[in-house]
């Protein structure tokens, strides 16, 4: 039975594949369960007369090697060095967008269901790192927009935007809608209203404040009327 909570945030966003044995909390990335996780040690023998482990082994990252010299068009070491270099990618992207470690932290583990399910074959490493992030930036809320990323990576957005999709559809990863109010500051900020900043900036959130008002009386009203 999977877990209904996850230790590392305590959300209850638990996605639980069923062909896999995988549960993972879609807000941190943390893997809560594996599949077939046993302690004792079997062995087979090939036919060419040399002994291999069966099975996978889980290190304490979560992540699971196959014995053999490849899985997914990865060895252990391979991935050791995928994930090694994916977090200084990491960082080197957070530092670049201002975001904190705590960001670093959560999209790494992202990043690492990302080899995990192979998710970074034919992808470059840096945009799924790309999206790992932002991923992490609209679970917290932070003014970072996906252009905001391609900007910092000299990439296409909109090549940005369908592997952000396909790796949401991926993990079954639900995300609120965009609060226009996040940007408010940023872009009053970048139209040097000077003094006048602050004051621009409350006007316009309460215009959005009405719209949204505005809104949901319509909707209301349209319900009703049905």
């Amino acid at each position: 039975m999977a877990p209904k909570c996850c230790p590392k945030c305590f959300s209850n966003e638990i996605d639980s594949d069923g062909a896999s044995g995988e549960s993972v909390c879609t807000n941190c990335g943390h893997v809560l369960e594996e599949c077939a996780i046993v302690s004792e040690v079997q062995f087979s023998e090939g036919a060419g007369g040399q002994s291999s482990v069966v099975g996978q082994f889980v290190p304490e990252n979560g992540l699971a090697f196959n014995s053999g010299p490849g899985f997914g068009g990865f060895n252990k070491d391979s991935r050791e060095l995928t994930l090694a270099n994916g977090r200084r990618v990491i960082q080197h992207l957070a530092g670049l967008l201002r975001l904190n470690t705590n960001h670093g932290e959560v999209a790494h583990r992202f990043f690492q269901q990302a080899v995990q399910r192979n998710f970074t074959q034919g992808r470059k490493t840096q945009t799924v790192i790309a999206v790992c992030l932002y991923i992490v930036c609209r679970k917290q809320k932070t003014s970072h927009m996906l252009i905001d990323f391609a900007e910092a990576l000299q990439t296409d957005v909109y090549e940005l935007g369908g592997v952000f999709l396909k790796f949401c559809k991926l993990l079954h990863i639900r995300l609120e809608p965009i609060d226009p109010s996040l940007f408010i500051h940023r872009f009053a900020a970048m139209l040097e209203f000077g003094d006048r900043t602050q004051q621009v900036s409350l006007t316009a959130l309460r215009l959005v404040a009405r719209m949204n008002r505005d809104w949901m009386i319509r909707w209301s009203a349209s319900a009703t009327a049905r």
